[in-house]
């Protein structure tokens, strides 16, 4: 993928808050709104391809239209963007527009997360509350780290990643590409996710997770594998019942 060199990481309010559009209108766009906010910017507008959700507002902030509109707006200078999806494939499909725009993407931490200063934290990415991310490790683009979510030192996220609220990942785990790991789910040291894997939601995972698989289960097991075109479960998956928290 084309990488956009215009990211924005906010660090302090000297210069003052930019202005930001969140692409997505619904409920986690919604959370990602306030951790933009509580970051320092000003979430102009919302975007999203539902009709029905145009003209009313969000957070007391106006659904502007689809995202049809990015290219009417990319040619302002002082607005950056952010993606406001749960869904690791629409998340990034959205990414997708905001490089082909050029669009500056920022990159938001909620205040009370901790980031150590060695982290690299990739552009789009979205930090929730009371998360903790240790020294050493890499957080891709376009990734969320979910509320209270703990990554130990050393670790390695991939690109449109979802660590689900209270996921712990010890030292040294790599999650690859398109990876969902569930609510509180326990990952030990050094082990590997698969790129487009789910584990489980309470899942304890004490062994290496392939790629298109999904486990679930403490210790976690093998539910299923996914086809090469099939869409993985979302972030609430638990054994064989999928269900959605957004």
């Amino acid at each position: 993928m084309k990488k956009n060199k215009k990211s924005i990481i906010r660090e302090d309010n000297s210069d003052g808050p930019i202005q930001v559009v969140v692409l997505g209108a619904g409920m986690h766009a919604k959370v990602v709104a306030d951790v933009v906010m509580l970051a320092g910017y000003k979430v102009r507008t919302f975007l999203d391809d539902n009709e029905e959700l145009h003209g009313k507002q969000l957070l007391g902030i106006p659904i502007l239209g689809s995202i049809k509109l990015l290219g009417d707006l990319h040619l302002d200078p002082n607005l950056g963007a952010i993606v406001g999806i749960g869904d690791n494939f629409a998340r990034e499909q959205f990414y997708r527009k905001l490089i082909e725009f050029d669009f500056p993407i920022i990159s938001a931490v909620h205040p009370s997360a901790f980031v150590n200063h060695r982290v690299y934290l990739g552009q789009g990415a979205v930090v929730m509350a009371q998360v903790a991310v240790n020294v050493g490790t890499r957080i891709g683009e376009n990734c969320i780290l979910n509320t209270s979510c703990s990554i130990d030192h050393d670790c390695f996220i991939g690109d449109h990643v979802h660590i689900a609220p209270g996921a712990v990942l010890g030292g040294s785990v790599h999650v690859d590409d398109f990876a969902l790991v569930g609510l509180g789910s326990s990952i030990l040291p050094e082990i590997k996710i698969g790129k487009r894997s789910v584990v489980g939601a309470g899942s304890v995972v004490v062994e290496d997770v392939a790629d298109n698989t999904v486990v679930a289960g403490a210790p976690a097991r093998v539910v299923r594998t996914l086809g090469r075109d099939e869409r993985p479960p979302g972030p609430g998956v638990k054994g064989k019942l999928f269900i959605r928290y957004m």
